[in-house]
C-alpha cells in the first residue's frame, strides 16, 4: 500500500526522473571513460609515443571530467526538483484528506501524532524520493557500469572482484528489515513526543493550575528516553553497516591488487589495463559504502510512507450522494424535521431516542433540559457534525443525507459552546464567514453580537491578535466574536449550542433583545441551559435522557409543573441567592 501510494505521486513526475536517470548514465559514462584513457595514455607511453599525443589523452579527461560535472548537476536538478514536486503534492493531497474527516476520527488520534506526520514523515518521504531516488539510481548505474568495463578489461579478475558481494547482498538484506523495523519504531515514538508537547503547550493553563509541572516533565523524559534509545539503537545500526561494507570492499581490492600484480609480471595483462582496473575497483568503492545509507534513506521514507497511508487509507465517513443536490444559500422557508431519529456514539450507548420534531420555517425553537440529556447531540446533526440515520433528518422536506454537504453548512450557521478562534486578528476571525464584507457590515453584526464597544476598547481594535485558540480574550468574548461570524454568513439557518455560557445573564438578555430582529424569518435553534433565553422563543422542547419529554411554550410548560418547571424554580432560587 505504502510502494502503491508512493507511485501514484511519482507517476506525475516520471518524465523528470527518466530525464535525470538518462543524466546519470551519461555521467557514469564520462566518469568510466576516463580510467580507461588513462589505461590507453600508460600504454601509449609503453609504447614510447611522443608527447603531443600524451597532450592529447590529458586534454580528453580534461574534457570528460568537465562533462561529468555539468551532467550530474543536470541529474540533480532533474531528479531532486522531481522529489520537491512529489512531497508538494503528497503535503497538499494529506491536507485536504484531514479537511474530510470527521470530528471522530479526531477525537480519536492526537494532534501532535498528526502533525509528526504531517511533518517529520513527509520530511522522510522527501529525502526518498528526493536523495535517495538519486542515490538509488547512481548507485545502480555506477555498478553496471563498472562491472561491464572490468569485465572488458578481464573477466578473469573480475571474477575475483566480486567474490565477496554475494556475502555484502546477504548483509543488505538483513540490514534493510531490521533498519525498517527500527525507523517505524523511531517515527511512532516521534509522534507520541510531539502528541506530548502539544497538549502541555496548548493546555499550559491547566498545567500550571494544579501545578502538573513536575509530573508532566518527567512523563515527557521518559518519552524523551525512550526516542533517544530507540534513535540510538537505530543510529548504531546504521554506522555499523557502511564500516562493514567498507571492510569486505578493502579484501576485494587486497586480493585484486596480489593476483593482479601477479598476472602482470607474468604479461598477462598490461600495465595500463591493470592501473584501469584498480581505479574501476576504486569506482566501485562509494556505491558498496553508499549502498547501507541508500537503503537506510528508503527503508525510512517507507516506513514514513506507511505513516502517511495509514491516514489517507482512512475514508472519509460524510460522502456527497451520487444525486446529493444543492441546496440555495438563502432558502428562508426551509422547516427542520426530525423524524424518529434515534442515535448513538460509537461504543456509548442512545444520545436520542426517537425523537420526533418539526421546526417550521422561521421560526425559533429553544431546546432545553439536564447536562448529558441530547441537546448538543441534536444540534451537530443538522450540519451533519455528526451524520444522522438516513430518512430521519430533513430540511426543506429533503433528507440531509441527499444535500451536498458544502451547500448544507453554508446553509447552517453554528456556534458552539466552545468556539474556536484563529491565531489572528478579529478581523480576518470574522471574515471567515464573508471575506467580501466591509466595515460597516462587520460593524453590525459585532453589535449584534455585544462585542462592538469591547473591540473598540481593545488597544488594535479590529486588527488586535486574539492568540491561538483565541486564548488572549475571554471565554465570552470568543463565543460572542463566533456568534458574529456565524450572522456575517447570514445563513437562513441558525444553531446556537449554548452560545451564551460564558455570558452573564444581563449580557445574553441584550444579546438577544438585539438578535430578534436578526432572526424574524430565519429559522434558529437555540440550546441552553438558561431559560429565561428559551422564554423568548417561539417553542421550547425539554430534552430528558435522549427523549422529548415536554415540549410547548413557555407559559404552558410552567403551568404543566413538570420538569421544566422545576429546572425554572431551581434558576429562579440561584438567581435570588446571587443577589442576596
Amino acid at each position: 500500500m505504502p510502494e502503491r501510494l508512493l507511485l501514484q505521486h511519482l507517476r506525475p513526475y516520471a518524465g523528470r526522473y527518466a530525464l535525470g536517470c538518462g543524466f546519470l548514465a551519461l555521467a557514469s559514462l564520462c566518469a568510466l571513460a576516463i580510467p580507461w584513457m588513462v589505461k590507453r595514455a600508460i600504454e601509449a607511453l609503453e609504447a614510447g609515443s611522443a608527447a603531443g599525443e600524451l597532450q592529447g589523452y590529458v586534454a580528453i579527461i580534461l574534457a570528460l571530467a568537465a562533462a561529468h560535472g555539468l551532467v550530474r548537476l543536470g541529474s540533480r536538478f532533474a531528479i531532486l526538483g522531481g522529489g520537491q514536486a512529489v512531497e508538494f503534492d503528497l503535503r497538499n493531497t494529506l491536507y485536504g484528506h484531514l479537511q474530510k474527516l470527521s470530528l471522530g476520527f479526531y477525537q480519536t488520534h492526537r494532534t501532535g501524532d498528526l502533525m509528526s506526520r504531517a511533518s517529520n514523515d513527509l520530511s522522510a518521504v522527501k529525502l526518498l524520493v528526493g536523495f535517495g531516488a538519486l542515490s538509488l539510481m547512481a548507485t545502480t548505474i555506477t555498478f553496471v557500469g563498472t562491472l561491464v568495463a572490468m569485465l572488458a578489461i578481464d573477466p578473469r579478475l573480475t571474477l575475483y572482484a566480486m567474490a565477496p558481494y554475494p556475502l555484502l547482498i546477504l548483509l543488505a538484506k538483513r540490514f534493510n528489515s531490521t533498519v525498517h523495523r527500527q525507523s517505524q519504531a523511531v517515527q511512532e515514538q516521534l509522534g507520541a513526543l510531539s502528541a506530548q508537547a502539544h497538549e502541555n503547550l496548548t493546555g499550559m493553563t491547566v498545567v500550571r493550575a494544579y501545578t502538573m509541572e513536575a509530573g508532566e516533565l518527567r512523563h515527557f523524559q521518559r518519552l524523551n528516553a525512550e526516542y533517544l534509545a530507540r534513535s540510538l539503537r537505530l543510529a548504531r545500526t546504521q554506522a555499523a553497516f557502511s564500516p562493514l561494507l567498507g571492510l569486505i570492499a578493502g579484501i576485494g581490492t587486497l586480493t585484486i591488487l596480489w593476483i593482479g600484480g601477479a598476472a602482470v609480471a607474468e604479461k598477462r595483462i598490461t600495465l595500463g589495463s591493470f592501473v584501469a582496473f584498480n581505479a574501476y575497483l576504486a569506482h566501485l568503492a562509494w556505491p558498496t559504502i553508499a549502498l547501507g545509507w541508500t537503503l537506510s534513506i528508503v527503508r525510512r521514507g517507507l516506513a514514513a510512507m506507511g505513516r502517511i497511508a495509514e491516514i489517507l487509507s482512512v475514508e472519509p465517513e460524510f460522502r456527497d450522494a451520487a444525486d446529493a443536490v444543492e441546496i440555495a444559500p438563502h432558502v428562508r422557508n426551509a422547516a427542520i424535521e426530525f423524524r424518529n431519529l434515534s442515535f448513538a456514539y460509537e461504543g456509548r450507548g442512545p444520545a436520542l431516542r426517537n425523537v420526533t420534531l418539526t421546526i417550521p420555517a422561521g421560526s425559533t425553537l429553544a431546546v432545553v433540559g439536564p447536562t448529558g440529556s441530547g441537546k448538543s447531540t441534536l444540534g451537530a446533526l443538522v450540519p451533519r457534525l455528526i451524520d444522522p440515520p438516513p430518512g430521519t433528518l430533513f430540511i426543506g422536506g429533503r433528507d440531509v443525507r441527499g444535500i451536498r454537504l458544502e451547500s448544507l453548512r453554508r446553509a447552517v450557521g453554528y456556534v458552539p459552546q466552545d468556539p474556536f478562534l484563529f491565531s489572528r486578528s478579529l478581523r480576518e476571525n470574522l471574515a471567515l464567514a464573508d471575506d467580501a464584507a466591509d466595515g460597516k457590515r462587520l460593524a453590525e453584526v459585532a453589535r449584534v453580537a455585544g462585542l462592538a464597544e469591547e473591540i473598540e476598547g481593545f488597544l488594535h481594535g479590529w486588527e488586535t491578535v486574539v492568540g491561538e485558540r483565541g486564548l488572549t480574550v475571554s471565554g465570552g468574548q470568543r463565543q460572542r466574536a463566533a456568534l458574529a461570524r456565524a450572522l456575517l454568513a447570514d445563513p437562513p439557518i441558525l444553531i446556537l449550542d449554548d452560545a451564551f455560557a460564558n455570558v452573564d445573564a444581563a449580557k445574553e438578555m441584550e444579546i438577544l433583545h438585539a438578535l430578534s430582529q436578526v432572526l424574524r424569518g430565519r429559522t434558529t435553534l437555540i440550546i441552553t441551559h438558561r431559560l429565561k433565553a428559551a422564554r423568548e422563543a417561539d417553542w421550547i422542547v425539554v430534552l430528558g435522557e435522549g427523549r422529548i419529554v415536554e415540549q410547548g411554550p413557555h407559559d404552558a410548560l410552567i403551568e404543566r409543573g413538570g420538569l421544566y418547571a422545576r429546572l425554572w424554580r431551581i434558576q429562579q432560587l440561584e438567581e435570588e441567592i446571587s443577589r442576596a
